[in-house]
């Protein structure tokens, strides 16, 4: 066994010995040798059969290297290119364009380090030979953690198996990611898995062989893993032969000199390769032919369709590489379908846009109230953006201090909110002036007359400097309204951006151990607390409060529905819900756990793979018997992480004096209902929206009994009425990756819900009874875009994903005798279609080719009715008995 391990140790002995002595030039020294260079790269769809007939592109050529110049492991290489040649399908193209002028390497210590070649514009032939100088990147001994080559600054590992085998692995490569454009909610964004082996073979006299590089590029939508692409690029460099020409040197004494003797035809170049932007050119089309081409899918009744979102996907790039002349040419000849036009200019996100949207709608003091409207349109399909242009929000921020714009309120209202999501969205730093004039505004704002307006917009903005400000306002005895804004703009900011001293303010405001709280700001902060996982001790609190002697069994019936409903998602939370309520045998009974109120939360599965992962998220909370404040909420899922794709909300206030009083105790209890505490309230309706997270201005059904009333006797609630009808951006990213051959890939992703949301209300004082639909219609699409390749090949793969998810919410509410409400949630059958088209073209050869493969698939969703509570089910039996 000794002499084993003996005879090991000598073996590596000898290989060390050799690299530590300084290896041989992987090209010899004055030699000239030649190799012949292959790049394959395939395209897949991603989710199909292997056996599929692939897309692929095979590109070689003959390389005479020549070392030129040399000292110690300093080296210049003189490179030619000849007999270039590309492949697809069976299809070979000769390709003549590459100049037979040489470029060069340059090595320091053994490693190449620039890349000298002329001052030509060809950016794919450049990144080119930068992949060819980058395979002769080779370390052997004290081999860095990172390495800088064709594709950026890699993380490297190599594993020497042998004096003439080598293997390198690179990972997390800095031009493997170049974000143009990034969703910043991870389920409407994209995903991208990568890895790289690069595999040499070495002479036993250390020359090379043979340098391989096969690198993988996974790319599929979060919330859809299935859906996208998968490239392959496999670049070989094979030597072939010793060269039969003698090599004439450059007699100079340093590399210094002997690059500088070539800079009067050349330029020196980084490794480091550039986007090849030819890639992601837009093909020779207009933004005003594509509108005409769709003209059939823009129509007014065509929102809330697929067709609809897919038509306004397709016009995005274009637009955005469009001038301001251009989109107020379109303005003024397509005015029937200005609804659309300010939707899709919002979306675009540019500068250009937005004046040519504002100098046509917008006339100070003289604007029409139809031009209002659909400014109002424009800023809300605005506040979606992602990566808006800074001089949006700078015009925006200008736009407040206008006299003729503080007197149009509503458009002020929807401008302020805009300008406040898009300062969220911009991602500015907290020093950057922009953003502190912008808080300083909002902050100032609260002291008006109209402080729940400031407080929306800083949910909206979500800046960590202004919880205490909310704080405050949600603490102040002045109006419950307040409370009740200020804590749902907190229970907006992400779980992360709250303290200790936070949460015990969230937790004196739902145990009221100061004051009193109307019952939704109580049930808000709650939201907060378990946002902030409550630890065994703090679980135990909510627990005891079920028992305790509150009356408010709303309130109680929320916390343990929602206690419910954490536990049903996350096991670590159930074991532990579970163990505390076994410890109590005063809560852990009927009496206390029996549900006692109309309050509902709840949360229902949409859709699941192979559709997308969606969920529905609806809490309805009930004071005497009537809706008081109410969700409904759509999630898009994607892993752990999960999006706010639309949200419906409905407050009421002082519905209960026209029904009658409700059931929130027996009377004998001398602490009274938590909303029995002020004067009378004023009879209020409304409703708000949020669209991915952006809070839009809200609607105010009616505001007193009189107006009220008049909705009633002329029946004006009782036909289905628009509530909301827009189409806005969802995905919108954009990434450029450099492959090891020097080729460029370009991965777009877009995707739109075009959204139809209308209800109707009856209401009868004689037969004391009402009747709510609320229906909500979407069209949503999805369109990626692939391409990768170089001057002379590129791959290309377009996919669509189309769906209709639609549901409806009918309520009725009979209080003739006691107080009866059943709420019928569904949906019906679902269809999600996918088509792929992969092609490959060889271009800028003498026969210019192209091959397209189509393929689609569909997956329908079963209609369904939702089941809500034990409580609701007997309702319904009970009214519909009658």
């Amino acid at each position: 066994m000794e002499k084993k391990h003996t005879n090991w140790l000598f073996c590596l002995t000898i290989l060390f010995g050799f690299f530590a002595q300084g290896r041989t030039a992987l090209i010899s020294q004055s030699s000239q040798q030649i190799f012949k260079l292959q790049n394959k790269v395939i395209l897949a769809e991603l989710g199909r059969d292997s056996s599929a007939k692939e897309t692929s592109y095979t590109f070689e050529t003959d390389l005479k290297i020549n070392s030129v110049w040399s000292q110690n492991e300093d080296q210049l290489l003189e490179v030619f290119i000849s007999g270039s040649r590309v492949d697809a399908s069976g299809k070979a193209r000769s390709i003549t364009q590459i100049p037979d002028r040489p470029f060069y390497i340059s090595l320091v210590k053994g490693q190449p380090e620039k890349v000298i070649a002329h001052t030509s514009k060809d950016q794919s032939l450049l990144n080119l030979e930068r992949g060819i100088a980058s395979l002769l990147q080779l370390r052997l001994t004290d081999s860095p953690e990172e390495e800088l080559d064709v594709s950026g600054l890699c993380r490297v590992s190599y594993n020497v198996k042998s004096s003439t085998k080598v293997e390198k692995i690179k990972r997390d490569c800095s031009l493997w990611d170049l974000r143009v454009n990034t969703h910043p909610e991870e389920a409407l964004g994209v995903t991208h898995q990568a890895q790289e082996q690069v595999s040499y073979e070495l002479s036993s006299d250390g020359s090379l062989l043979k340098a391989e590089t096969v690198e993988n590029h996974r790319l599929s939508l979060a919330a859809k893993p299935d859906v996208g692409s998968s490239v392959k690029s496999t670049l070989t460099l094979q030597h072939i032969s010793q060269g039969s020409e003698e090599v004439k040197q450059l007699g100079v004494d340093s590399l210094e000199e002997a690059i500088q003797s070539l800079l009067e035809w050349y330029r020196v170049f980084e490794l480091e390769s550039d986007v090849d932007g030819l890639i992601s050119e837009i093909k020779e089309q207009t933004l005003e032919e594509q509108l005409k081409a769709s003209l059939n899918e823009l129509q007014a009744e065509d929102v809330g369709k697929s067709s609809l979102a897919l038509a306004y996907v397709k016009l995005i790039p274009l637009a955005r590489v469009s001038r301001q002349e251009q989109f107020e040419e379109l303005l003024k000849d397509h005015s029937k379908l200005l609804p659309l036009m300010v939707d899709l200019f919002g979306a675009v996100q540019t500068f250009e846009a937005h004046n040519a949207t504002f100098g046509f709608l917008y006339n100070q003091e003289e604007t029409t109230n139809e031009h209002l409207e659909l400014l109002e349109k424009y800023l809300q399909s605005l506040a979606v953006a992602t990566h808006p242009d800074r001089k949006i929000v700078e015009h925006l921020f200008g736009l407040l201090e206008l006299e003729s714009t503080k007197k149009q309120f509503k458009l002020r209202d929807s401008i302020i909110q805009t300008l406040a999501t898009l300062t969220r969205q911009s991602r500015l730093g907290g020093d950057d002036s922009l953003l502190q004039q912008v808080r300083t505004y909002l902050l100032q704002g609260l002291a008006s007359k109209e402080p729940t307006l400031y407080i929306r917009a800083l949910q909206n903005l979500q800046d960590p400097v202004t919880i205490e400000s909310l704080l405050e306002q949600a603490q102040s005895g002045e109006e419950p309204n307040l409370s009740v804004a200020a804590l749902q703009a907190l229970k907006a900011f992400p779980p992360g951006s709250f303290n200790s001293s936070h949460r015990q303010q969230f937790e004196s405001i739902f145990y009221q151990r100061k004051r009193r709280f109307d019952s939704s700001a109580r049930t808000l902060a709650l939201d907060i607390i378990l946002s902030l996982r409550p630890n065994q001790e703090q679980l135990g609190y909510l627990l005891d409060y079920l028992a305790s002697t509150d009356r408010q069994f709303e309130i109680k019936t929320y916390v343990l529905q929602k206690l419910r409903m954490l536990a049903e998602k996350c096991p670590r939370f159930r074991a532990l819900f579970v163990a505390e309520l076994a410890k109590r045998s005063q809560v852990n009974n009927y009496h206390v756990l029996g549900q006692k109120g109309l309050t509902t939360v709840l949360t229902r599965q949409l859709s699941l793979a192979p559709a997308f992962n969606e969920s529905l998220l609806s809490t309805q909370e009930v004071y005497q018997g009537i809706l008081k404040r109410g969700s409904v909420e759509f999630l898009l899922h994607a892993g752990r992480s999960q999006a706010s794709s639309f949200k419906l909300g409905i407050y009421t206030a002082g519905l209960g004096s026209l029904v009658g009083d409700g059931d929130s105790g027996d009377g004998n209890d001398r602490i009274p209902a938590d909303d029995q505490m002020d004067g009378e309230e004023t009879v209020t309706a409304g409703m708000e929206i949020s669209v991915q997270g952006a809070q839009l201005r809200p609607l105010i059904f009616f505001s007193g009994q009189t107006e009220l009333m008049g909705h009633v006797w002329g029946g004006s609630a009782s036909d289905s009425t628009p509530a909301y009808q827009a189409t806005t951006l969802a995905q919108d990213n954009e990434h450029y990756i450099i492959l090891a051959s020097g080729a460029t890939l370009h991965w777009q992703v877009l995707g739109a819900r075009s959204v139809d949301l209308n209800g109707k209300v009856g209401f009868s004082l004689w037969n004391r009874n009402a009747q709510t639909e609320i229906q909500q219609n979407t069209g949503s699409a999805v369109l990626g875009h692939v391409a990768v390749g170089f001057t002379y090949a590129k791959l290309v793969q377009d996919f669509s994903l189309t769906h209709e998810p639609k549901l409806s919410l009918n309520a009725d509410l009979d209080f003739y005798s006691g107080i009866k409400l059943c709420m019928q949630l569904q949906r019906p059958e679902q269809l999600l279609k996918q088509t792929n088209i992969r092609s490959v073209f060889l271009q800028s050869v003498d026969r210019p080719y192209a091959k397209h493969v189509c393929s689609s698939l569909s997956h329908k969703t079963t209609g369904c009715t939702f089941a809500l509570n034990q409580k609701n089910n007997e309702m319904c039996n009970i009214i519909f008995s009658e």
